[in-house]
């Protein structure tokens, strides 16, 4: 610390000193004469060989000058010297008992030396010189809380800052102190003070940013991290809080550069390799991702986010090749089957908290059947989450109150998305108000316009309340009959509180087209039109197969936008063949069939969408790359990778298309569906469970069953009909337009839906 009242001794020491004449100058006028600098005025100027050489001057006039002797032991005490500050300045005190700031310095080197009684003692002397001395209360101060003193050591601090303002110290530690209390608004003002007296107050800094960061201020946090790390670049504290913010802005690859050079700091961070595994299934980095959770729990034993983290990154993303896809299922059961027997042996009081950190998303993209696997997941889920609802207290559900059902949809896409769009739209704008409370628990933070319409529509709406043991007390609380969750397998709050009974009876639905696995669900709502043979043994739930397509889809009606197709390297001679689908929707047991489709309808591109960050698509492009070169095929020539579009964008792309091509083993509905209301004609894929069924259903529903395949041959054909024959092709787009009504706004299937909904609570309240 450079003490306050040295800076003022170096501020009249530098206003007393006057320029010489130059040499030659007429000097018959009196001249003002300046004094060479003294020893203290350039060691607070940082100039400390010059300030030794001065102390050697004076000290050949005058050998036991207090300046020089309070030089010797400040630069001893910076070198980090105790044997040698502590003897120079005990030197200086005995032959200067009066000088405070002599007083101050020896207790500082007291303190480096572990005599922490004697230097509270030279601090109090010091104060007895010069009551209210800076210095010496924040010296005291600093012991008081290295002692747990905390209601000693804040009035110090404060008096420190009553009598220098300025004291960037006193401040930083006022602001620590404050936002421990969670007083974030004075710790704020502190903080500030701190940075303002010393702009380069790297640990002021690095704690004003972390605090910016916790309230929300994340362009300003950005700012003084950023500043703290360029002074000092091994902070890790600030680095691993620059990772946070880009991990919840899902800005991966920064979050990933940050958390790296936090662990280079400090490698001994369970945290920040825990998200560094986090970060890493972000860029579809699964391998990585398994070394960083392992890292986590080499220093952590108990950490249990990442022990869960560490199963779910069993499944990757975009799979390398078929090999790596084959072994995930097996690899994510078998680790399954470890956290299971860990949690049973181990029994931590925490264990709650690894539910819904990390789910197993990637596995509904590999086409196999998972019911029994997800029902070992499921349960897992259910017995942690039930064990903290116990202690907890929360209640069981009780039915509400009043004639009608009160429906409660859980759902964190309250906003435009597909799970939005799909289903909860036609159920919040055509369920019966003379029948139904809607209560609607939007647990995202995304807002926008049709967040304002179901706030509407809805007879209480919910939003922003927290975290999920505050959504677990509302939701329970507000005693609904039934509680949907749309789109479970797809956020972390919503599988936390569907793994609760919350409610009588709950329900799942298709925003995440894969049996849940919870034993808390009691149905899960489909529909027939996307539903195979037998499919209810595909489901731990019961299946309720709606009508049709199962729900009452709102068209977009938008505005197409003309596309030039050209900045992407797409030829006006080119077929285009779009490729909707996100990029783990394309298995690798399917890269045959894009090149062979490339081959047999040239010129055509093959159309693929490359969302932000690009890491998903950067690995389905190098592995199509490779497919491609294996198949002498040139992959630029016949197929393009462009920025993921606005709704209005990709409506122009689907006027310019050929063919909207369904994405084969898990489908896309809204994609589809947007296809649909341009009329472009479509070619589906027919899978084996309803997650590969949403584009043959729609298609089937509107009579246009030819279009549909269920092997690689036939869907080729299909496309290279479409392809060829011109008017073969208008024709389908004229049966599209004059078809689409069929699929459009019918609100049967939500009736039907109330139905079962009131036949499911009249079940319970017998």
């Amino acid at each position: 610390m450079i003490l306050a009242w040295l800076k003022k001794r170096r501020n009249a020491l530098q206003s007393k000193s006057t320029p010489l004449a130059p040499r030659g100058q007429n000097t018959s006028a009196p001249q003002p004469i300046s004094a060479p600098a003294g020893p203290l005025a350039l060691y607070l100027a940082g100039q400390i060989a010059a300030a030794e050489q001065a102390i050697s001057a004076q000290q050949s006039i005058e050998a036991d000058d207090p300046d020089c002797i309070l030089v010797q032991g400040l630069i001893a005490l910076d070198k980090g010297l105790k044997v040698d500050s502590l003897r120079i300045l005990e030197r200086g005190v005995s032959l200067h008992p009066t000088n405070s700031e002599m007083q101050v310095a020896v207790g500082r080197a007291l303190v480096l030396a572990g005599r922490g009684s004697a230097a509270a003692a030279a601090f109090r002397r010091a104060l007895a010189l010069d009551p209210g001395h800076a210095g010496a209360n924040l010296n005291l101060a600093k012991q008081a809380l290295a002692g747990g003193r905390e209601g000693d050591c804040l009035p110090l601090f404060q008096a420190a800052i009553d009598r220098d303002p300025s004291m960037a110290e006193a401040h930083f530690h006022l602001g620590n102190l404050f936002r421990a209390r969670g007083d974030m608004e004075l710790a704020e003002k502190h903080y500030r003070k701190a940075t303002s007296s010393r702009t380069n107050y790297e640990d002021a800094l690095a704690n004003l940013g972390s605090l910016l960061k916790d309230r929300g201020n994340n362009d300003e946090a950005i700012q003084h991290l950023e500043h703290a790390l360029r002074i000092k670049p091994d902070i890790s504290e600030a680095a691993f809080n620059l990772a946070m913010i880009r991990v919840n802005q899902r800005m991966w690859p920064e979050a990933r550069q940050w958390l790296q050079n936090s662990l280079i700091a400090n490698p001994k961070q369970a945290d920040a390799n825990y998200w560094l595994g986090n970060a890493s299934m972000g860029l579809g980095d699964a391998s990585a991702a398994r070394i960083a959770y392992q890292a986590a729990l080499r220093l952590n034993g108990n950490y249990v986010q990442a022990r869960w983290g560490h199963a779910m990154a069993q499944l990757p993303a975009v799979s390398a090749d078929k090999a790596e896809q084959d072994h995930a299922v097996g690899a994510f059961a078998a680790e399954l089957d470890k956290l299971k027997t860990w949690f049973r042996v181990h029994r931590p009081n925490h264990a709650y908290q690894a539910v819904g950190a990390q789910q197993p998303y990637y596995l509904a993209y590999i086409p196999n059947d998972h019911r029994e696997v997800l029902s070992q997941y499921g349960a897992l889920c259910t017995s942690l989450m039930g064990a903290w609802a116990r202690k907890a207290g929360v209640p069981a559900p009780v039915r509400g109150i009043g004639s009608k059902c009160k429906i409660g949809i859980v759902s964190a896409h309250i906003h435009e998305h597909s799970v939005w769009r799909a289903l909860v739209l036609g159920w919040v704008k055509h369920l019966d108000p003379a029948q139904f409370e809607l209560h609607i628990f939007h647990t995202g933070s995304g807002r926008d316009a049709q967040t304002e319409m179901a706030s509407r529509l809805a007879t209480r709406f919910y939003h922003a309340l927290g975290n999920w043991p505050e959504w677990a007390n509302v939701i329970s609380s507000a005693r609904m009959d039934v509680l949907v969750y749309p789109e479970i397998g797809m956020d972390a709050t919503t599988v936390r509180l569907a793994s609760l009974k919350l409610a009588p009876v709950q329900l799942a639905s298709w925003g995440h087209p894969i049996t849940t696995g919870l034993p808390t669900m009691d149905a899960f709502v489909s529909a027939k039109a996307l539903e195979p043979e037998g499919a209810a043994a595909h489901y731990t739930e019961k299946l309720i197969s709606l009508p049709d397509l199962g729900c009452c889809y709102h068209p977009f009606g938008l505005s197409p936008t003309r596309i030039d197709l050209q900045q992407w390297g797409i030829n006006k001679t080119d077929r285009i063949l779009l490729c909707a689908g996100t990029p783990f929707k394309y298995s690798p047991c399917d890269d045959a069939l894009w090149i062979d489709i490339a081959k047999r309808c040239s010129p055509a591109k093959l159309v693929f969408f490359r969302a932000t960050p690009g890491a998903l698509a950067d690995l389905l492009e190098t592995r199509l790359r490779k497919a491609f070169k294996e198949a002498a095929l040139d992959f630029d020539a016949h197929v393009s990778f462009i920025p993921w579009q606005s709704p209005s964008n990709f409506f122009g792309l689907l006027d310019q298309a050929d063919v909207y091509l369904d994405s084969v083993g898990f489908s896309g509905f809204n994609t589809t569906m947007q296809a649909i209301e341009r009329g472009t004609p479509v070619v589906a894929w027919e899978g084996e469970f309803m997650r590969g069924r949403f584009a043959s259903g729609i298609l089937r529903q509107m009579g246009l069953d030819e279009w549909v395949a269920n092997s690689h041959e036939g869907y080729t054909a299909l496309v290279e009909k479409l392809c060829t024959n011109k008017a073969l092709h208008d024709s389908v787009k004229h049966q599209i337009s004059a078809r689409r009504s069929l699929i459009f706004n019918s609100p049967t299937a939500v009736s039907a839906f109330a139905q079962e909904v009131i036949s499911l609570v009249g079940q319970t309240r017998k």
